[in-house]
């Protein structure tokens, strides 16, 4: 089942990323991305983009007890592909963001809630939109097509 879709950063990228925490918290996420949306409809499925490398522009960065995150800047022809919506509010889209690590028990959805403080200078980092695929017995991050390939597992 895909759970949800976004923009995931590995291997250098992921690097760099950590690398501007200023707190590194005792949980790193394992998969640093931003949400583009969790759970989404087959018409909220993003195959034209699926694969497709894309820079982002690292902002700002925001850190507490429970979560550390960066605010990023997403290009205009991708923002509109960007529905993540407000849990509480939901004619308003969240922050971008990244959340790099967390607290033990904390939930990275709560990074949208960080006081960002504005780099003076954005950061270029690139990263690949795809999938969070959760299966019984494993989750994975996938580049694949999802909607091509649930129709041919029909």
């Amino acid at each position: 089942m895909l759970s949800y879709e976004g923009i995931f950063f590995e291997g250098d990228a992921a690097d760099f990323i950590h690398s501007l925490e200023e707190k590194r918290l005792p949980v790193v996420n394992d998969e640093i991305h931003c949400t583009f949306k969790y759970h989404p409809s087959e018409a909220e499925i993003f195959d034209e983009l699926v694969g497709k490398e894309i820079d982002v522009l690292i902002v700002a960065y925001g850190c507490d007890e429970n979560n550390s995150g960066f605010e990023i800047q997403l290009p205009d022809d991708i923002m509109q592909y960007y529905i993540n919506y407000d849990e509480e509010d939901s004619s308003k889209l969240k922050k971008p963001h990244i959340t790099a690590s967390l607290a033990e028990g904390a939930k990275a959805s709560k990074t949208k809630n960080l006081k960002f403080k504005k780099f003076s200078i954005p950061y270029v980092v690139k990263g690949r939109f795809g999938y969070w695929i959760k299966e019984e017995d494993h989750e994975y991050v996938s580049f694949d097509k999802y909607m091509v390939n649930k129709r041919k597992n029909k």
